[in-house]
């Protein structure tokens, strides 16, 4: 999976992931499997005291292969459909996925 290989929503997905590097997602609308961002989810951004303040990913290529963390996530939302996610974020990449279930869906 490239980057290029997304739309917009995951694109935007992946950059805020990439942003963050620590913290978390909340309340992101998933619609038909994919981030939706009509409504702007929540974003809580952890800062690690003991990491160099200046470490910036290298944004300069546009198009990359997205590492395995980004490709499971992916995964995971197409197989939801319609949700309401919150992702936990480390070390730039997506860690913990954690969804809003109602009793009658387990």
């Amino acid at each position: 999976m490239t980057k290029s290989s997304l739309n917009a929503d995951q694109c935007r997905t992946v950059e805020i992931i990439e942003a963050l590097g620590f913290g978390v997602i909340e309340g992101l609308v998933i619609r038909g499997g994919f981030p939706c961002y009509e409504r702007e989810p929540r974003l809580l951004q952890t800062i690690k005291l003991d990491l160099d303040p200046h470490r910036q990913l290298d944004r300069s290529c546009v198009d990359f292969t997205l590492k395995q963390e980004f490709e499971s996530l992916f995964d995971q939302l197409r197989r939801l459909g319609d949700a309401i996610v919150d992702i936990e974020i480390r070390h730039s990449l997506p860690f913990k996925l954690v969804l809003e279930r109602r009793c009658t869906e387990l």
